[in-house]
């Protein structure tokens, strides 16, 4: 059974529209070769929330909050995945995903 635990959250500084969809994709292509392989991103079909699931049974998924205004990222961790992930590894993530938010200025 999986877990999940929030790993990251900040303000808003832009609406998620179209553009900063194409954008993050965008982003998330020129970055693929320092992913894992197996990798996938997608978005939810209503809600404004993306999904990156990668191999191992870990996945994080970015909700784009409208009302609050924040962006929270949440880690969800596989049994395996748990074992082996560190506070060390939670913050090199955290630190990637402030980079990603700032390039992107979210």
């Amino acid at each position: 059974m999986a877990s999940k635990e929030k790993l990251y959250e900040r303000p808003l500084k832009r609406v998620l529209d179209d553009q900063l969809k194409a954008e993050i994709l965008q982003l998330f292509e020129s970055r693929r070769s320092m992913l894992p392989s197996g990798v996938d991103m997608s978005w939810h079909q209503k809600e404004p929330v993306l999904a990156l699931r990668g191999p191992m049974g870990v996945a994080f998924y970015v909700h784009f909050l409208e009302v609050q205004a924040m962006m929270v990222v949440y880690a969800e961790l596989g049994f395996a995945a748990r074992m082996m992930v560190t506070d060390t590894h939670r913050a090199q993530a955290r630190q990637m995903i402030h980079e990603v938010a700032e390039e992107l200025a979210l």
